[in-house]
């Protein structure tokens, strides 16, 4: 299937991403990676090529800092992430190869940044891996070789979201959680998942470790969210 790439020119970095599209006009997914992932990484590949198969156009961008966008990672913030996620939207949409209605598929901080974008603008569903509901709970289980990357400014940032209460009441949103997650525990499923309304659906993954490193198991998340999305977009 055909694929647009795009670049994004911000005040102070570009962002880089590639649009995946059908044979036909097709709800757009979204998809958001992780805090030092990337659009290039082999779950999001798998999910493209899962999702286009099942006639859904796939977004894949990198936030600043991270793949071909630029930036530093160190300068990366929720809010700072918010705004790329936000210039994503606002190219896609209106293309004339989408049908209009559009999903998001975040993992981990991917996850986080999306819901944050939900609860600000109209997002037909979402489906999110390994998120954490409180950022700063779960800095102590970030590799220390990790945490010299990013600037204090990450953490006094992430203070000014509480993303539990800005999603209080949110529909159409799917949670997927491993069950051995070591970074982000399984109970933060749980507390997202209490904060969303109907129609919403948690899923455990036994056995899962926060990215899903096991193919079996990162299968099994791809189909349930393929699944979701089929009932929510389709």
């Amino acid at each position: 299937m055909p694929q647009e790439k795009f670049q994004i020119e911000l005040q102070d970095r570009r962002i880089d991403g590639v649009l995946h599209l059908c044979s036909t006009r097709a709800p757009a997914v979204i998809t958001c990676h992780g805090l030092f992932s990337n659009k290039q990484s082999d779950k999001l590949l798998q999910i493209a090529d899962a999702f286009v198969r099942e006639g859904f156009a796939v977004v894949r961008f990198d936030f600043g800092g991270c793949g071909e966008s630029t930036g530093s990672i160190a300068n990366t913030t929720v809010t700072r992430r918010l705004e790329e996620l936000e210039a994503v939207m606002r190219h896609v949409a209106g293309h004339a190869k989408l049908a209009g209605s559009y999903g998001i598929l975040g993992s981990s901080l991917g996850g986080y940044t999306g819901l944050l974008y939900a609860a600000r603008h109209p997002v037909a569903a979402l489906s999110v891996w390994a998120t954490p509901c409180d950022l700063l709970s779960i800095s102590n289980n970030i590799p220390q070789a990790d945490l010299h990357k990013l600037r204090q400014e990450f953490f006094s940032d992430a203070r000014t979201h509480n993303l539990t209460a800005s999603v209080s009441g949110m529909r159409s949103v799917q949670v997927i959680q491993g069950r051995e997650d070591e970074i982000v525990p399984w109970r933060h499923a749980e507390l997202l998942h209490q904060a969303f309304h109907d129609p919403k659906e948690l899923i455990f993954l036994p056995g899962a470790d926060h990215s899903l490193s096991q193919p079996q198991q990162r299968l099994q998340a791809i189909a349930h969210s393929l699944a979701w999305f089929k009932r929510r977009l389709l």
